[in-house]
């Protein structure tokens, strides 16, 4: 094992799942929000064209507000982005600061926009990472094969010689049909220990 990867959302950064949630945190009001307005862990529509750096921040924001019939102005909309992230999640930091002194690489590989990049890239797990494939900068998404070969380019290794957690399961099958490692990690669990438990797994002694 040369590398271990990880997803940010659900694995090192604790995320609004919903829209429901993300309205709350921000402090909005929760009748803007409809039933069916997607996920936010699984990206489409303005979301994904973001992820994908097709469109920059501002772009979205006007671009969400006609989708939700501005039932939030663009102020609640850009208060609803910052409310997906919710911090590092607790000791996972440890855990990276403790590979960083091994001879295994560590890595990201996620789906998220340059503007929530702003504030993860100096949180200090993110940090303490060698390698940040990031889907705004490869120009695709997980689970799409093409992410993870990309990744693979900027990590300089390929297949078995990789480890990935991911929170998505089908994220987990597509880097498995890559001929990687990868194991899904439960957000809704205490996700340090699942971490510990996948480094043993992977037979990772750090």
């Amino acid at each position: 094992m040369k590398v271990l990867a990880f997803d940010l959302g659900g694995v090192l950064i604790r995320i609004s799942r919903s829209w429901e949630e993300a309205a709350e945190r921000a402090g909005l009001d929760l009748s803007g929000v409809r039933s069916g307005e997607g996920s936010l862990v699984r990206p489409r529509g303005n979301q994904a064209d973001l992820q994908r750096g097709v469109i920059d921040f501002e772009t979205f924001v006007a671009r969400e507000g006609e989708r939700l019939e501005h039932r939030y102005d663009e102020a609640s909309i850009r208060r609803l982005h910052d409310a997906w992230l919710q911090g590092e999640y607790e000791g996972v930091t440890g855990i990276l600061e403790r590979l960083g002194r091994s001879d295994v690489r560590t890595a990201c590989l996620s789906n998220t926009d340059a503007e929530h990049w702003r504030t993860l890239e100096d949180l200090p797990s993110l940090r303490a990472l060698d390698v940040h494939a990031l889907s705004f900068r490869l120009g695709r998404l997980k689970p799409d094969p093409a992410i993870y070969h990309a990744a693979e380019d900027l990590l300089d290794a390929t297949g078995p010689s990789i480890g990935f957690l991911d929170d998505l399961e089908e994220n987990v099958e597509a880097a498995l049909r890559c001929g990687w490692n990868a194991i899904r990690i439960d957000p809704h669990e205490p996700v340090a220990p699942q971490i510990e438990a996948a480094l043993v797994a992977f037979g990772i002694d750090c």
